[in-house]
């Protein structure tokens, strides 16, 4: 066994950049120079041949009085995955802006997205990029700036060596415009070494002339599309082309409409993806598929997008029987198509102590070793509310709260927070790398496979220290707790349920930072008997602060909800529990709202109005059906001023319904403002700064 441990370590070592289920390594990336006034620049050189060029110290393009120059091959600062970009130097000598932009982007001879990077960051240190096809440069600036390419990451297909960039600059008026002047192609070379991609491996050789090589790949499924197949294509004229599906047929069902296409310059490779629309849509896979394509040419890429054409096909390709895997466990079930389903092994505890319904691993890694837990991807665990409440009072590293049904009961993600990953040697730990990580990636999209299949709706519970201690004041017996504030002093708890407050507390996300806390009055939520205390603060930003003995942590809050901050639902918790002890008197300012309400004149509308967890605040939830097939729904968070229920930031979500009774978003906004307010007849009317023109909607008493 110790063997096969130090195997296992010595292949990690090996790859380096693995990713494991449940845990992230981050790559040394070497430090960027952003100040170009002060990095030492090389000298431009003379391009090898005509429009190839260095990844550093090449002037790429020059016109309008804006040079571009290469600056180095370097790592994307800003993601954890490392990602090649290639670093540029822009500057603008002439006396207008000029609106620069890429097109026509190609990588290792694959086409492929590029953009242009303006990267954000302060003292070196970069967070974040605004990632475009076009910048504005204006009049005597000079700037940094990055190339960077999208990896397809299709089957098949993977860029993540940059050996060459090939892109054209265009230019136009102004940054909506359609550019007035496009180069002439740009290759950008790094002598990096880069496998060739032969896509007649990778399926059906369907066309192979003179023009173009196309291959019809493997068979996918996706839950919105339903089956898809990858498409590849080969340019092997001087021209572009563009390879359109015109007809499709899948074991004799016909495809009415057909989504993809691709565009491909001259001695390029592309690849996309094909959904079927129509009856076939409904198919979970297919063993014969025959097309015919249309193929257009032009001189360039915009060419290709409509026109004449000629047909190619009809064209087939023979799939294997698609095996689904279905896993089912105390009336819950679990779909896993063919892909995955050959990879994987699955399990349906009876009765399990923890709820557990289905466990999955990886098969490969279970055959390869013994260890406990060895090849695990995820559990899916089911609870009721009191063991979910039991369980939130403890530490739940690796267990994630994801959906709960309609009976009340929750359920749980369980994930390793370590490496399972096993095979025999440190070979096959290299050569399947790519298979585990595909395979953690598919775990995590689970969840909400699961959850749609079974009609489960959205939740979720923090699992930070600041929600382990919320989490035992609300629920866990006996506990010794008290609130506090400068208003009325320290409240005993008990006697106050403290669901409401803790739930929507625990909704955010508490992640531990270096920052100071920052000053101003808070909140304090004591446990004693544990030498623990946690202070919610008022400022600004959401902090919180832990202080167990002589440690101090400090916390910011991801916070979900702009109206209420966490502080105003720990004083609401503080208040219920002073109006309790009888240190404060009852707030009855907004009863005369609350309760359900129906429009007045033709009955459609309803506005539902509760007491929220912050103090001198209500939850409103308006409901407005536009037809039989269309409803509006608003959700509100108003405060009591000057007589009035104002509320800004609202959301507000039109759905359609089809005849079944799925529904989809249309709609949707989350800038809603106005006010609610009681006439001389205490009925209630509603002012939307949104609505055009007319009388304020008016409202009487459903309950």
């Amino acid at each position: 066994m110790k063997k096969k441990l130090a195997l296992l370590l010595s292949a990690l070592l090996l790859l380096g950049t693995l990713t494991a289920c449940g845990t992230k390594e981050t790559p040394e990336q070497p430090a960027p120079q952003p100040d170009t006034e002060t990095a030492a620049k090389p000298e431009p050189q003379t391009a090898p041949s005509a429009g190839t060029y260095s990844s550093e110290g090449s002037v790429i393009f020059e016109k309008d009085g804006v040079k571009v120059t290469t600056a180095g091959l370097d790592i994307d600062p800003t993601t954890e995955r490392p990602e090649p970009i290639i670093w540029l130097d822009v500057e603008n000598t002439g006396a207008k802006d000029v609106f620069l932009g890429i097109t026509d982007g190609s990588v290792n001879g694959f086409m492929t997205e590029v953009r242009i990077v303006e990267f954000y960051g302060e003292d070196g240190q970069y967070y974040g990029g605004n990632y475009e096809t076009q910048l504005t440069v204006p009049a005597g600036s000079s700037s940094r700036f990055a190339l960077w390419y999208s990896n397809p990451e299709l089957p098949g297909v993977d860029l993540p060596v940059l050996g060459e960039m090939e892109l054209c600059f265009t230019t136009a008026k102004n940054e909506n415009d359609w550019p007035d002047y496009t180069s002439e192609p740009v290759k950008i070379v790094t002598g990096e070494t880069v496998p060739a991609i032969d896509i007649t491996t990778l399926g059906t050789v369907a066309v192979d002339d003179d023009r173009l090589t196309l291959v019809l790949g493997e068979q996918d499924y996706e839950d919105w599309f339903g089956p898809e197949v990858y498409v590849y294509v080969a340019n092997k004229t001087d021209r572009c082309i563009g390879v359109y599906p015109e007809t499709a047929e899948a074991d004799g069902v016909f495809c009415d409409y057909l989504f993809g296409g691709l565009q491909v310059a001259p001695g390029k490779l592309d690849a996309g993806v094909m959904s079927f629309d129509g009856e076939a849509k409904e198919l979970r896979g297919f063993e014969n598929l025959t097309m015919t394509f249309n193929l257009l040419e032009a001189a360039d890429l915009d060419g290709v997008i409509s026109g004449d054409g000629t047909k190619l096909g009809p064209v087939s390709a023979q799939y294997p029987p698609q095996i689904w895997g279905e896993y089912e466990n105390d009336g819950m079930s679990l779909s896993i198509q063919p892909k995955y389903n050959d990879l994987i092994t699955v399990t349906t505890p009876e009765n399990d102590e923890n709820g557990v319904l289905l466990s999955v691993s990886e098969t490969a890694s279970l055959e390869a070793d013994d260890f406990e837990g060895v090849g695990w991807l995820f559990s899916i665990g089911r609870v009721d509310e009191a063991k979910l409440h039991e369980l939130l009072c403890n530490d739940m590293t690796g267990a994630d709260v994801f959906a709960r049904d309609g009976n009340g009961d929750y359920y749980i993600w369980y994930h390793p927070t370590d490496v399972r990953y096993a095979r025999a040697t440190a070979e096959e730990m290299q050569r399947d790398a790519g298979q585990w990580s595909m395979l953690c990636e598919w775990a995590e999209s689970m969840k909400d496979k699961f959850a749609g299949q079974n009609g489960l709706e959205y939740a979720s519970f923090g699992n930070s220290e600041v929600d382990t201690y919320l989490a035992r004041a609300a629920w866990e017996s006996g506990v010794n707790y008290t609130l506090s504030t400068t208003e009325f002093g320290p409240v005993k708890g008990g006697g106050v349920d403290g669901t409401p407050y803790a739930e929507f507390l625990m909704k955010g996300y508490f992640m531990e930072v270096e920052d100071e806390a920052p000053d101003g009055e808070y909140v304090v939520l004591s446990l004693p008997d544990e030498d623990v205390r946690v202070d919610f603060f008022f400022a600004p930003e959401a902090y919180a602060r832990v202080v167990s003995g002589d440690r101090e942590t400090v916390y910011q809050a991801a916070w979900w909800d702009d109206n209420i901050s966490y502080a105003e639902a720990m004083q609401g918790w503080y208040y219920a529990l002073a109006e309790k002890a009888g240190v404060r008197q009852p707030d009855r300012s907004l009863t005369p709202y609350c309760g359900l309400w129906g429009e007045k004149i033709a009955g459609r509308g309803q506005i539902g109005i509760e007491r929220s967890v912050a103090p001198g605040k209500v939850q409103i939830t308006v409901t407005w059906p536009e037809s039989a097939s269309v409803l509006d729904t608003w959700e509100l968070v108003a405060a009591l001023e000057d007589g009035k229920l104002v509320y800004e930031n609202g959301h507000r979500e039109v759905m359609e319904y089809d005849e079944s009774g799925d529904g989809w978003t249309t709609d949707e906004s989350y800038e809603e403002s106005g006010y609610f307010y009681l006439n001389g007849a205490k009925e209630l009317c509603w002012h939307s700064e949104q609505a055009e023109g007319g009388e304020d909607s008016t409202f009487v008493r459903a309950n």
